[in-house]
């Protein structure tokens, strides 16, 4: 497993012992946003890891001094933080900068995942479900699985993605194909996945799939207390 790092499985804590933590994945344009989205209007406890990465790469942390030390100033927006798009225009196609990279993000950003993780467990409630669910695409990429009681992948065709990242976002053609095809392959998540949602149809299907999926979520969280 290419954990470099990261935490292995058991070190959420004691606070986190009567948790179920279930990790939520999936590529580019599948729809995961919505699917985190309507899990929070069901009251879930979602962790984002895209949230944790922009909050332990602030300016002042640890973490920037060492991005910035090690990939320019020409990486920094107006304001001085980190401009993402031009970090990763270093990375993208560079396997060794990529690398580098995550070396310097991805222990700060489970560090900081794990401590959120905790701070729910101390804090929860009588009536919330005992479960957390960690929004991350990389889980699968960097090895992480087994960190998990649970994966859900979602997914979507390709051209049904492609589309996707070629209208509302924007994007080339050759830039969308690109994209998807510097992520794992869906089947190597869906290899990894328990539960797996197939986002190929309207919001309100994709919703009512939602809605399902965190009713056994919830019904596994409690089931083993």
């Amino acid at each position: 497993m290419e954990l470099n790092g990261y935490p292995p499985s058991g070190i959420w804590g004691p606070a986190a012992e009567g948790l179920l933590i279930v990790g939520l994945t999936g590529g580019i344009a599948t729809g995961k946003t919505e699917v985190t989205s309507r899990l929070i209007s069901l009251g879930a406890m979602v962790v984002d890891a895209d949230r944790v990465a922009r909050d332990v790469t602030l300016p002042g942390t640890e973490v920037y001094k060492r991005i910035v030390d090690e990939f320019g100033p020409e990486i920094l927006d107006t304001n001085g933080g980190i401009d993402r798009p031009a970090l990763a225009g270093k990375v993208f196609g560079n396997e060794s900068r990529r690398r580098l990279l995550n070396s310097i993000t991805h222990p700060a950003i489970f560090a900081e995942i794990i401590r959120r993780v905790q701070e729910y467990g101390e804090r929860r409630g009588p009536g919330e479900v005992p479960a957390v669910v960690i929004d991350a695409a990389l889980i699968v990429d960097v090895g992480a699985s087994g960190m998990f009681d649970l994966i859900i992948v979602v997914t979507a065709d390709e051209e049904t993605r492609i589309r996707r990242l070629t209208g509302p976002r924007g994007m080339s053609e050759e830039d969308a194909r690109g994209r998807v095809a510097s992520q794992i392959a869906d089947s190597g998540r869906l290899a990894s996945g328990d539960i797996v949602i197939e986002n190929k149809g309207s919001i309100d299907e994709l919703e009512e799939t939602v809605d399902s999926v965190w009713d056994e979520v919830a019904r596994r969280a409690r089931s083993r207390r």
